[in-house]
């Protein structure tokens, strides 16, 4: 009934989705740390991968979208890989409800700021209308704020509302991408280096090994031409004297004087 009612436009929609957050495999099939466990896991990735399969899907990147839940759900169920997934998930959230409550604070601020404008207007208006001598009693004023002083301090840590808690979820879902982007841009500078430095290794290896077969062939070619010389001297003393053939000079080489 689902893949029934599914239109090709959802499909576009999931494949795209799939490809931007193809680094965090929680956001991929759509799960949280605390539901990717067993069948729930299976069922994801059952029905979201039936949704982008290339045969079901017109979209030009369907299969590389496919690929990705394959992967995503082969992650999630390596205790390895999803430990280090799940700490990546729980840093994000920490991050986020710390921003939000600095959004809440600022906002709590800004009003108490313009409350205490508004005020001050009112007094300004009264003393203009009324005349400076009626003001707001000072020793009322600092009662007051002794009594405010004197209550117990409120619990600092309030319950979220539906649209704090929101706001958490998309904010957590955020700061995981900026997160698993940061750490995949790190591996490619790492692998990057990597690759650099053992193409670099492999280079000197080949300009070693061809220094050594030069050498080997320098050895070789010498060690050939004193053995022709040698054998043209002994062919000489056995048969160049009586020819009157002149007996040949020694020579100077990089090795040597050979005959």
């Amino acid at each position: 009934m689902f893949l029934s009612s599914t239109s090709e436009l959802e499909r576009r929609q999931q494949v795209e989705r799939i490809i931007k957050y193809k680094l965090n495999p929680f956001e991929v099939l759509q799960l949280t740390v605390e539901t990717a466990t067993g069948e729930e896991l299976n069922m994801a990735y059952r029905k979201l991968s039936l949704v982008v399969h290339p045969d079901k899907c017109k979209h030009a990147r369907a299969e590389e979208a496919f690929e990705i839940c394959k992967r995503s759900l082969a992650e999630l169920q390596d205790e390895d890989k999803k430990g280090f997934y799940v700490d990546v998930m729980v840093s994000a959230k920490e991050e986020a409800l710390r921003e939000l409550k600095k959004k809440r604070k600022r906002e709590k601020e800004d009003t108490a700021k313009n409350k205490k404008m508004r005020v001050a207007d009112v007094d300004k208006l009264r003393g203009s209308i009324l005349g400076s001598t009626l003001r707001r009693p000072g020793k009322e004023k600092k009662e007051d704020t002794k009594e405010e002083f004197g209550k117990a301090p409120a619990d600092t840590e309030e319950e979220l509302s539906q649209e704090d808690q929101d706001d958490l979820v998309k904010s957590t879902r955020d700061a995981a991408f900026r997160i698993l982007l940061q750490l995949e841009k790190r591996r490619a500078r790492a692998e990057k280096v990597f690759v650099e430095n053992d193409k670099r290794a492999q280079v000197a290896k080949k300009a070693m090994k061809e220094k050594f077969l030069h050498e080997e062939k320098q050895d070789q070619d010498w060690d050939k031409d004193r053995l022709d010389r040698i054998d043209s001297w002994r062919d000489f003393q056995a048969h160049g004297k009586k020819l009157g053939i002149k007996k040949p000079k020694p020579s100077v080489t990089e090795k040597g004087v050979s005959v």
